[in-house]
């Protein structure tokens, strides 16, 4: 289960980075969310590369793909020896 939106947003200010991550487990996928020190951001590619690097590293999930889902919809992160890719999702420019 989450943290309290309150709680997160007062960790990630006293973080003070760019974006803190949060990761909630939910069966195959990763629920994530990302908090600037004053607002929580519907997307950040490279938190989500740094959860997948701690994800395989350090708790060694044993796939080669992680499946993120976040406000702005579904995120993947693929390991391919020592490099990770994230299929970010594309915007179609509008007039």
């Amino acid at each position: 289960a989450w943290l309290d939106d309150e709680l997160m947003q007062k960790i990630a200010a006293e973080h003070n980075l760019a974006e803190t991550a949060f990761l909630v487990r939910e069966g195959a996928v990763w629920r994530i969310r990302w908090f600037t020190p004053t607002t929580e951001v519907p997307l950040c590619g490279h938190a989500t590369l740094a959860s997948a690097y701690v994800l395989f590293e350090l708790y060694k999930e044993p796939v080669e793909r992680l499946d993120f889902i976040c406000k702005s919809g579904p995120l993947s992160v693929t390991r391919e020896g020592g490099r990770l890719w994230l299929d970010f999702p594309a915007v179609v420019p509008s007039e």
